[in-house]
């Protein structure tokens, strides 16, 4: 090896066989975790190329740095200066004492950038989820045969981003795929939950037993992760949604039925006095004075005068805590009370 060395300096030398390394530059968010007294794990996750090289719509591939809640592109950005990576060793010549030397192993012309992505998941999970349909009593869909954890593993964002995605979309994981329902699953859906709390009494805006909700739309047919993620979605905001409990929210439920309802209802034409007797109808009698068109202001279209439809250009930029959907009825016998309340 080369070395450099004046009188009362640190002996500097370049080693020949350079050893292949890029520096990271760590964001300050970054370097607090890492400095923690139990650091979280951080992972490498990459997203390939998407379209044909040298097309508009090509898209370069990059990875990231994920911790359990943000990510981070990494971008390389070359620099113009001598950076060499060194490290103290001892060296001697000869019969000489070995004094202590500073050894470059590695030059880098080129560093590695963190910068923060805001990037949504519900495009990746979009491409990735089929579409949960029930037609006709009957589902209509193709399972994609991966698990919740395996999609995660191939978004390039961070578990909790994903996690927030997956629960806008409602998705839900059923005999080993995974999906994410259509509004007129989830209006169907919706009206079972609602059915079967009218008919049991349940009071869906106080803490009840999730299991019993459950149980009685499992009559029903539904995936009990769908109902499940309905409840979730729905629930108050300081509800633990992890627990055996649930509470859900008036405004926020209030604003997914009338949205589902909306834009699960497939005719062009749907009078606006039907589509708020409708959403009504589908609502606790005590919160039915919410289903007004203010509630879902932005997610509809007049086109006349007397009739509504959803407005599908807003649609991506809608909070999936708020969603639509028209109904099914239904002859289980927990539904028969149901009619029978209602004439009361």
């Amino acid at each position: 090896m080369a070395a450099l060395q004046d009188e009362g300096s640190v002996p500097f030398s370049i080693a020949h066989g350079q050893q292949h390394l890029r520096l990271l530059e760590l964001p300050a968010e970054i370097l607090e975790l890492l400095d923690a007294p139990n650091p979280p794990p951080l992972s490498i996750k990459s997203q390939a190329a998407s379209g044909a090289s040298g097309t508009p719509s090509a898209k370069p591939a990059y990875a990231v740095l994920c911790t359990p809640t943000s990510s981070f592109q990494l971008r390389q950005v070359q620099t113009s200066n001598s950076l060499f990576v060194t490290q103290a060793t001892l060296e001697a010549h000869g019969n000489e004492i070995p004094a202590p030397t500073i050894c470059a192993i590695a030059s880098c012309a080129a560093t590695l950038e963190l910068h923060p992505s805001t990037e949504s998941s519900v495009v990746h999970l979009q491409a990735v989820l089929p579409v949960y349909d029930i037609v006709g009593g009957d589902v209509d869909v193709a399972g994609n045969g991966k698990s919740k954890p395996v999609i995660f593993s191939h978004i390039p964002l961070s578990d909790g981003q994903c996690e927030s995605g997956w629960r806008e979309l409602v998705a839900f994981e059923f005999a080993g795929s995974s999906y994410r329902p259509s509004a007129n699953t989830l209006s169907q859906a919706w009206k079972s939950i609602s059915a079967a709390a009218l008919a049991e009494g349940v009071k869906l805006d106080s803490q009840f037993l999730t299991e019993d909700i459950l149980r009685l739309v499992d009559e029903e047919g539904y995936p009990s992760d769908l109902i499940l993620a309905i409840l979730r979605l729905l629930a108050a905001d300081n509800q633990d949604k992890t627990g055996p409990w649930s509470c859900l929210d008036r405004r926020k439920t209030a604003c997914f039925v009338g949205k589902t309802l909306l834009e699960a209802r497939q005719e062009k034409k749907y009078l606006t006095a039907e589509f708020l007797d409708d959403w009504r109808d589908l609502l606790p009698g005590t919160w039915r004075e919410i289903a007004k068109l203010d509630t879902i202001s932005g997610a509809y279209t007049l086109p006349s005068s007397t009739t509504i439809r959803f407005n599908e250009r807003l649609a991506a930029a809608i909070n999936a805590e708020d969603v639509t959907s028209n109904a099914a009825s239904s002859s289980r016998k927990w539904h028969e009370r149901f009619g029978r309340a209602r004439q009361r």
